[in-house]
């Protein structure tokens, strides 16, 4: 019997590493004009971290996503939704204080273009937070001394209400470093998030720094000069 979407996101809150994301999510919000942000969620999917993790630390949340993943017309009553591409967005020049999204750059195909519009709706001194996937985390590294390496784009399967889930392509830290080097932004900061395999429930949440490159993920924020 399959998971609905809302049936996964609660399975996933009870993993360690998507509770060390999530919390880094609500972190990352309520440090935001402290807690009073103006927020745009990009690929908001069934709208449960957005009303969990992101609507209770800021002052107001748009979510988007390419397609509806959810039931009815609204997350919640106080989470405007709209459908949105996130490379060609519709908001104006500076409308937000904040854009968060989770694990959307590898699946656009221009991810220069996909920085670049979260960048311009942003605000002066405005916060952007996203999270990928390590290209070199370890499970990969396994995969590739078993001679089964993964080459993009990469078919990972199907998902409740997400249709096929195609990763374009994922980051080494250096693969990072050169993307975002491209942008004149006030500071960047990348982390490396969870050391090990979350499927098996086996892994490290902190770990020494050297380490952090073999991370499972990595969470970066920019913030607009």
């Amino acid at each position: 019997m399959s998971l609905s979407l809302n049936q996964l996101e609660r399975k996933f809150e009870r993993q360690i590493y998507h509770k060390l994301c999530r919390q880094n999510i609500a972190k990352a919000v309520a440090n935001i004009k402290n807690g009073k942000g103006k927020i745009l969620e990009i690929g908001c999917g069934s709208g449960e971290i957005a009303k969990k993790y992101i609507r209770p630390y800021c002052e107001s949340l748009s979510a988007t996503d390419i397609v509806k993943r959810f039931e009815g017309s609204k997350i919640a009553d106080d989470i405007a939704f709209q459908i949105e591409d996130a490379q060609h967005l519709s908001f104006d020049d500076e409308t937000f204080d904040g854009v968060i999204s989770r694990d959307v750059i590898e699946h656009v195909t221009d991810d220069e273009l996909f920085i670049a519009e979260s960048l311009r709706v942003l605000k002066k001194g405005g916060v952007l937070f996203f999270t990928t996937p390590n290209r070199l985390r370890l499970t990969a590294i396994i995969r590739y001394l078993y001679g089964r390496p993964i080459r993009f784009p990469h078919r990972y399967g199907s998902g409740p209400g997400l249709g096929e889930v195609v990763h374009i392509r994922e980051y080494s830290l250096g693969d990072l470093r050169q993307l975002l080097k491209k942008f004149y932004v006030k500071s960047i900061e990348i982390y490396g998030v969870y050391l090990g395999i979350p499927h098996w429930q086996i892994g490290l949440a902190r770990f020494p720094k050297f380490l952090s490159r073999f991370a499972y993920s990595w969470h970066v924020t920019m913030v607009k000069r």
